[in-house]
């Protein structure tokens, strides 16, 4: 009877985990924040985004800035250090340009062996103003 009773358990435990760990694969990818503040010509400007839901892979993370010459650098958290954060990321600079600046963002997570690995794509506008 208690051989039945630790089998029984067993199989419980080993099923709570296999529940437990594909609720973990359910976590959504998210880049906070959803909008990033206006900025003013020529006035030093800095905002962080965030991306949650895993851990970013550096060599499948892009971006691009648009107008180029708009002033404004993304990069990530750490730079120059041997801990580079591609989950926390800074725009900083002096806007250069009126108008709007558009930031695009792309890139992947890093899977486990029982959640895959996600996408992310997001587009942020900054209006800068004289």
């Amino acid at each position: 009877m208690k051989k039945l009773q630790h089998h029984l358990m067993l199989i419980i435990v080993l099923f709570l985990a296999t529940f437990l760990t594909g609720c973990f694969c359910m976590q959504k990818m998210e880049v906070r924040p959803k909008s990033l503040p206006n900025a003013t010509l020529g006035t030093p400007y800095y905002a962080k985004i965030e991306v949650f839901g895993g851990v970013v892979i550096d060599e499948f993370f892009a971006y691009h800035i648009k107008p180029e010459k708009s002033g404004l650098e993304l990069s990530p958290r750490g730079l120059g250090t041997e801990y580079v954060s591609y989950n926390d990321l800074e725009i900083k600079g002096t806007p250069k340009v009126t108008g709007t600046i558009t930031i695009k963002l792309s890139g992947g997570t890093y899977g486990t062996m029982s959640c895959p690995g996600r996408d992310f794509k997001k587009v942020y506008t900054i209006k800068v103003e004289e």
